[in-house]
């Protein structure tokens, strides 16, 4: 029996201890307050209106709502963000609201209510803050004074985010300008806008050989076109002469390539001969109407072939990737200054 009395004793201290510690809990006082920076403005000026709630720890708050005017004749410009600081278990709530007003008056501005609800509560208590009246007033105006003249706006000086886009749009339009100038220059030359990169071009010994078979695949004597079929010869061998041996040979006459082409120590007498023989057989097509006959067409170009084959210099070739050097198509890589022997009596 003892035992189940100090058992109920027991739960029945610990209900009183609960009842009294959520009751206190309860009775927390709650308070809410809003302050002005000041009581008196100017028409159109703007000040804090500072809110301030104090709370328990873990209460749940519920701000006014607040519309752009909060009263009539006083607006809200700006809303700040809140602050809350915990001190003691007791959390403090504060927010600045900037107002103004565009009347002349006196304002009250009425109290502002906040839901709370407690912690380890279900009921919502409200707390306003209390009254508050503000003065706003006009400039006084001495009306024996004149009036003085309306200022007008005052000029600023341009940012550069202004003018950067005149100053883009400018150099847009002088690339257009330019670009059209550059277009219409080389239309008027039948040059195309966009040049492709030259070819690189093929040695002097290479480009002859080529253009002489293209000669001869034309059959350009057999069609009876001598003239042009002999002048073509002549002319890939001028072209030749210049780039092979460095002088003009393509503002010269026979006689003037003959007497050059002696002066090189790369030409024998037997070289010079057969181009000395095919020049002076264009010349008779050409001014003397003469009839070579197929043997003399062809011998003309075998005899240039000959003669690029035996003054040709091959470029050296770039070494590979071990450091070689690579061998020439043709085994022949410098020019010939004589025609070789046939035999030891003619080499002696």
């Amino acid at each position: 029996m003892k035992r189940t009395k100090l058992k109920h004793t027991g739960l029945l201290i610990l209900m009183l201890t609960t009842f009294v510690v959520v009751r206190g809990q309860n009775m927390m006082p709650l308070k809410a307050s809003a302050s002005l920076d000041t009581t008196a403005i100017m028409i159109g000026d703007q000040i804090g209106l500072n809110l301030a709630l104090k709370v328990p720890a873990g209460s749940q708050v519920i701000w006014p709502a607040l519309n752009d005017t909060l009263v009539p004749h006083v607006e809200i410009m700006k809303r700040g963000k809140t602050d809350s600081i915990l001190k003691n278990n007791m959390l403090n709530l504060k927010r600045r609201l900037t107002i103004t007003s565009f009347d002349s008056g006196y304002f009250n501005i009425t109290p502002m209510k906040f839901q709370v609800r407690l912690p380890g509560s279900s009921k919502i208590d409200t707390v306003s803050t209390q009254d508050l009246f503000l003065q706003v007033y006009t400039p006084r105006v001495d009306t024996s004074k004149a009036f003085k003249p309306i200022q007008g706006p005052l000029a600023e000086p341009y940012t550069l985010d202004e003018i950067l886009p005149w100053i883009l749009l400018g150099l847009l339009v002088i690339a257009g300008v330019v670009f059209l100038v550059w277009y219409l220059r080389r239309r008027k030359k039948n040059q195309p806008l966009f040049a492709r990169k030259p070819r690189p071009k093929l040695p002097p010994y290479q480009e002859a050989i080529q253009r002489l078979e293209e000669v001869r695949l034309s059959r350009m004597w057999q069609a009876g076109k001598l003239k042009a079929y002999h002048s073509a010869i002549t002319d890939i061998m001028r072209d030749y002469f210049a780039r092979r041996f460095s002088f003009d040979a393509r503002e010269m006459t026979t006689g003037e390539i003959v007497q050059n082409l002696t002066k090189q120590p790369e030409v024998n007498k037997e070289a010079l001969t057969k181009v000395q023989n095919t020049f002076e057989l264009a010349d008779l097509v050409k001014f003397a109407k003469l009839t070579p006959s197929a043997l003399e067409n062809d011998t003309s170009l075998n005899y240039c072939i000959d003669f690029v084959n035996e003054t040709k210099v091959v470029p050296e070739e770039a070494p590979d990737e071990n450091g070689q050097k690579e061998a020439p198509d043709n085994p022949q890589t410098v020019s010939e200054n004589k025609v070789k022997p046939e035999n030891k009596e003619e080499e002696e």
